[in-house]
């Protein structure tokens, strides 16, 4: 991104009743880095922060690996585009989602990943407790994962440096919908597993209430949040490999 500098070398003066604007400009270049640096690139599953992620031992949990392959694998146009996997706390779900993660990325044979992208919420990170940074972490994983869709999001941001500040909501269309929209036939390109791990560490710390009831009502609003962003409704009119 570039920067402002205003005066340089510049010594023994005075502006008087002067106003000054600095504009956010970020070339196509930069675009990409850009969103990298206000991703939470520690909700990758990859990433350094989760440097000893969880996966399933050998033996274990095989059947619902193998249910969430055959639900992923036999797509066809998407009629069922979300798996949602519950059970108790404990039972090992962050596991099953790094297995199936760590699985896809290394398939073998491929141009690229058919891992779309992955965001594993954790309540003691601050950039990982909260939804501010989901769609923009999302974006730039599919900026990557999808070469053919990377110079729409880049012209995205490009365009407007702001988007990364407004509503979730705005983000999704402007990051992420239009860019496919802009793509055109998506016939060529192969589905892409999109995982989202621990919506209930999901707490929004920064906006945690003194009253333990609004607490946990805010947390459960936010919680909510996420799925209502994904939701086929949500994206009715959007043809997507996801």
């Amino acid at each position: 991104m570039s920067s402002v500098s205003y005066f340089n070398n510049a010594n023994n003066f005075v502006a008087n009743n002067s106003n000054f604007t600095s504009t956010t400009y970020v070339s196509v270049t930069d675009a990409l880095q850009f969103l990298c640096k206000h991703s939470a690139t520690g909700a990758m599953h990859d990433s350094e922060e989760r440097s000893t992620p969880p996966v399933c031992h050998p033996g274990t949990r095989e059947a619902v690996v193998v249910r969430i392959q055959d639900w992923y694998g036999n797509q066809v146009g998407l009629r069922k585009p979300i798996m949602w996997v519950h059970a108790p706390a404990g039972y090992g779900k962050t596991a099953i989602a790094g297995t199936v993660s760590k699985m896809l990325e290394e398939t073998v044979g491929l141009d690229s990943s058919l891992l779309g992208a992955t965001f594993f919420f954790w309540r003691t990170s601050p950039e990982r407790n909260s939804p501010a940074r989901f769609i923009i972490t999302i974006a730039y994983q599919l900026a990557i994962s999808i070469p053919e869709l990377a110079p729409y999001i880049e012209n995205a941001v490009k365009r407007n440096p702001m988007i990364l500040w407004k509503r979730l909501e705005v983000q999704l269309v402007k990051l992420v919908v239009e860019p496919f929209k802009s793509l055109g036939e998506l016939e060529d390109i192969p589905n892409r597993l999109v995982i989202i791990d621990g919506l209930d560490e999901c707490i929004n710390s920064g906006q945690e209430s003194r009253v333990e009831k609004k607490y946990a009502e805010d947390r459960e609003e936010v919680q909510v949040r996420v799925p209502e962003l994904i939701s086929p409704s949500s994206l009715i009119a959007f043809p997507s490999p996801f």
